[in-house]
C-alpha cells in the first residue's frame, strides 16, 4: 500500500496529538514561525537543514522523512541545485543511497544536470564520502556525450581512485581509465600512471610496469623542462621530483624482478642522486633523502639476489630500521637462499614476530569477510607480497625438512590468494602442495581439499557472473 501522507502533514499531527503551539514547535526547531506557517501551508519551500531539525524534534532518526522530501520537493520539475546539492551531500553522509539514486534518476532526464552532478561528486570526494561519490561519477560516465570532456576522463581517474584497493574493481577501473591518462589535467595525470604503474606492480606484470612507469618518467621530465613547476597553479600531490624518482624506481623494480640486474642498477642510479633537480620544497628536498636511503638498499638487495651473502648483515639492520620493508626483505632474503642453496635463520628468528604478525593478527578477520560483504573491502598491496612471501618460506622450509611448516605455509598462501583472487599465485601454491602432499597430515588434506572446492565454487560463480577469476 503506498503512504499518501505527506511532510506537513506528519509535522500537523505531531503538533496536535503533543498539544504545542506552532510558535513554541518553531522554537525548539530553530526555525522562524512564519517559515513553518508557510511550510505546513505548503506555501514555502523547506530546506535539508530545517528539515533535519524538525525531525530532531519530533524524535525521529535523522533522514526518516528523506522519502518523502524526495517526492514531495525535489523530483517535481523545478527543483533548484541550492536545494538539490544539500540533500545529495546529506545523504551521503548518512548513507541513504536509496534517496541518491532516486534524485539522480530524475535528474538524468535533462543532460544539462550532468555539470551541477559532476559538481556535487567532487564535494562528496573531497569530504570522504566516496561511496556515494562513485554513484554520482557513474552518472556523469552514463550520460556524458563528449567523449573528450575532461569532466568524463575524471570521472574515470576518481571512480579508479575510490577502488584502486578493490581486488576486481580495481582492475576494471584502471582498464577504464587508461584511454584517459592524458585527458584529464596534466598534474592528475601524474598521479594517474603512478597508479597505474603500482596497479600493475600489485599484479606483478613487470613488462606493463615498465611501460607505464616509463610514460611517467618522460611526462615529469617534460614538465620539469619546462618549468612548469614555476607556474603556481601546477598543484600536483606531491613533488614533481617525487614522481620522477618514483619512475625510475619502479623502472629498476621491473628489471630486478625479471633477473636483469645489472640493468635494474642503472636505473638505481638514475634516482639515487636528484640533488639536480631545481624548485625544490621541503617535501621535494625530502622525497631525494628518501629516495637516496632505497637506492642504497636496492643495492645490497641486488648484491643479495646475486649470491653475495657477504651484504645479509647490513641489509637486516636496513630492515630493521624500515619496518614498513619488511615483508619485501625477507622476501628477497627467503627466494635468494632458495636460489642459491644458503640459509638465513637468523634473520627468519631476528623477524620471527613479524612473520607470525603476518599469519595471524588481523589478516583472517579480513580474508574471512572478503568475499561474504559488498562493500568496497581494501586489499591493501602487501597482502599480495604475504602470499608470495609463504610460497618462498614454505619452499625454505622443504629444503630444511620441516615438511608440516611448509605445508602450513602454502595452504597460508594459498588462502590469501584464493581470497584475493590471484590465480597466479593461487597455481602456484596448488602446484607446490601438490608435489609435497605426501608430507601432509590428515588435517592439512582435508583443509586443502576445502580450499579447493572454494576456489570451484568462486570460479562457477564468476563464469555465471559473466567474467572469470581476476588474473593476478
Amino acid at each position: 500500500m503506498i503512504s499518501t501522507t505527506t511532510i506537513r502533514a506528519e509535522i500537523e499531527d505531531h503538533i496536535k496529538q503533543r498539544g504545542t503551539t506552532l510558535h513554541q514547535f518553531a522554537e525548539l526547531a530553530e526555525v522562524n514561525v512564519g517559515t513553518l506557517s508557510g511550510i505546513i501551508s505548503g506555501n514555502r519551500p523547506i530546506s535539508v537543514g530545517q528539515l533535519d531539525r524538525i525531525t530532531t524534534v519530533m524524535g525521529f532518526p535523522e533522514g526518516h522523512f528523506y522519502d518523502l522530501y524526495v517526492n514531495e520537493c525535489l523530483i517535481p520539475p523545478g527543483a533548484h541545485w541550492r536545494r538539490l546539492r544539500p540533500f545529495l551531500l546529506r545523504c551521503a553522509e548518512l548513507e541513504r543511497y536509496d534517496c541518491l539514486k532516486q534524485v539522480l534518476n530524475c535528474l538524468l532526464e535533462d543532460l544539462k544536470q550532468i555539470g551541477g552532478i559532476y559538481d556535487t561528486a567532487e564535494m562528496m570526494f573531497s569530504e570522504g564520502w566516496k561511496q556515494a561519490a562513485s554513484l554520482l561519477y557513474e552518472s556523469v560516465i552514463e550520460c556524458e556525450r563528449s567523449n573528450h570532456s575532461e569532466r568524463l576522463a575524471m570521472s574515470y581517474f576518481r571512480l579508479y581512485q575510490i577502488f584502486q584497493n578493490d581486488v576486481i574493481k580495481g582492475f576494471k577501473a584502471a582498464m577504464q581509465f587508461l584511454p584517459y591518462r592524458y585527458r584529464v589535467p596534466e598534474a592528475i595525470s601524474l598521479d594517474g600512471l603512478l597508479m597505474l604503474t603500482e596497479t600493475y606492480a600489485v599484479r606483478l606484470d613487470w613488462a606493463e610496469v615498465e611501460n607505464y612507469a616509463c610514460e611517467l618518467r618522460t611526462l615529469a621530465r617534460v614538465m620539469y623542462d619546462k618549468k612548469i613547476w614555476k607556474d603556481p597553479e601546477f598543484t600536483p600531490v606531491k613533488s614533481l621530483v617525487y614522481y620522477y624518482g618514483k619512475a625510475a624506481l619502479y623502472i629498476a623494480g621491473a628489471y630486478e624482478y625479471r633477473g636483469r640486474y645489472e640493468e635494474s642498477r642503472k636505473w638505481i642510479d638514475e634516482y639515487a642522486d636528484l640533488s639536480w633537480f631545481e624548485g625544490l620544497d621541503e617535501a621535494g628536498k625530502a622525497e631525494i633523502e628518501q629516495l637516496k636511503i632505497f637506492a642504497r638498499a636496492n643495492f645490497i638487495c641486488l648484491d643479495i639476489k646475486s649470491g653475495n651473502r657477504s651484504r645479509i648483515p647490513e641489509y637486516i639492520e636496513f630492515l630493521e630500521q624500515h619496518p614498513d620493508e619488511i615483508v619485501e626483505g625477507l622476501i628477497t632474503l627467503v627466494e635468494s637462499a632458495n636460489r642459491h642453496h644458503f640459509f638465513v635463520d637468523d634473520a627468519i628468528t631476528r623477524f620471527s614476530s613479524q612473520i607470525e604478525k603476518y599469519r595471524l593478527t588481523g589478516k583472517d578477520r579480513w580474508l574471512s569477510s572478503r568475499l561474504s560483504t559488498d562493500d568496497n573491502t581494501k586489499a591493501p598491496p602487501y597482502y599480495f607480497r604475504y602470499s608470495v612471501f609463504f610460497q618462498d618460506y614454505a619452499l625454505y622450509n622443504f629444503r630444511k625438512g620441516l615438511f608440516r611448516e611448509g605445508i602450513k605455509d602454502i595452504l597460508y598462501s594459498m588462502r590469501v590468494s584464493l581470497k584475493l583472487s590471484s590465480k597466479d599465485l593461487l597455481t602456484n601454491s596448488m602446484a607446490i602442495f601438490e608435489l609435497y602432499r605426501q608430507y601432509a597430515s590428515e588435517a592439512q588434506c582435508k583443509e586443502y581439499s576445502k580450499l579447493c572446492r572454494e576456489v570451484w565454487e568462486n570460479e562457477k560463480e564468476n563464469i555465471l557472473g559473466g567474467f572469470g577469476f581476476a588474473y593476478v
